[in-house]
């Protein structure tokens, strides 16, 4: 098993594609991931794009800080014209995920509110508040844990609202054990959104 493969494993990377298949990224979305974001590339993947393209892999160097990956020279020089990616069925492990992002906490991902990212936020918070209303709790607590939501949704919606902005973001943590379980909710939802008449989205999650 090679290297990408061991991490495509170790992040979930199957979970993470069977929820980011029910969602693509909005009309107004312009690559900004792609144009301005620090594309992390494997030893394999790299090899793979050299092969295909050297002269847009030219613009892959050796990170600095991560001696083991790749970066990509921003914006991605395998963006087209109009910012559509020209190896999306071949894309990088790190585009593949977004906007779920790895980070060194070994138990959960992040997930960044872009305009992509803020509608997953939405359903995880849809799904949470469901589960809190229906919950064998005091009232108290549940009125509490609902407001902490709202809260919160809120706060994800501001940082969503000029993300292409903003040097930083709030990412939402994602335990990696709940992705399976968030992947059945939005399969759930989607199959009653078919039966109720409303056609199930077939969709591609990212604008490039």
């Amino acid at each position: 098993m090679n290297s990408v493969m061991m991490v495509k494993k170790a992040i979930h990377y199957n979970a993470i594609q069977n929820i980011l298949q029910h969602y693509e990224c909005p009309d107004t979305c312009k690559a900004e991931c792609c144009r301005n974001g620090r594309v992390h590339i494997f030893e394999e993947e790299f090899n793979f794009l050299k092969e295909n393209d050297p002269e847009k892999a030219k613009d892959i160097k050796s990170d600095i800080l991560v001696p083991s990956l790749y970066v990509m020279t921003s914006p991605c020089s395998f963006l087209n014209p109009t910012n559509r990616c020209e190896i999306y069925e071949k894309r990088l492990t790190v585009c593949g995920m977004y906007p779920f992002k790895v980070n060194d906490s070994g138990i959960s991902l992040g997930l960044q509110p872009c305009p992509l990212g803020f509608m997953i936020i939405k359903d995880i918070s849809s799904w949470a508040m469901d589960t809190i209303s229906i919950a064998d709790i005091p009232a108290a607590e549940k009125a509490e844990k609902l407001l902490q939501w709202e809260i919160s949704l809120e706060s994800y919606a501001t940082e969503a609202s000029d993300f292409h902005s903003r040097d930083s973001l709030q990412e939402m943590q994602i335990p990696y054990d709940e992705l399976d379980m968030l992947s059945m909710f939005l399969q759930s939802k989607n199959a009653l959104k078919k039966v109720n008449g409303v056609p199930e989205i077939q969709e591609t999650h990212c604008s490039t």
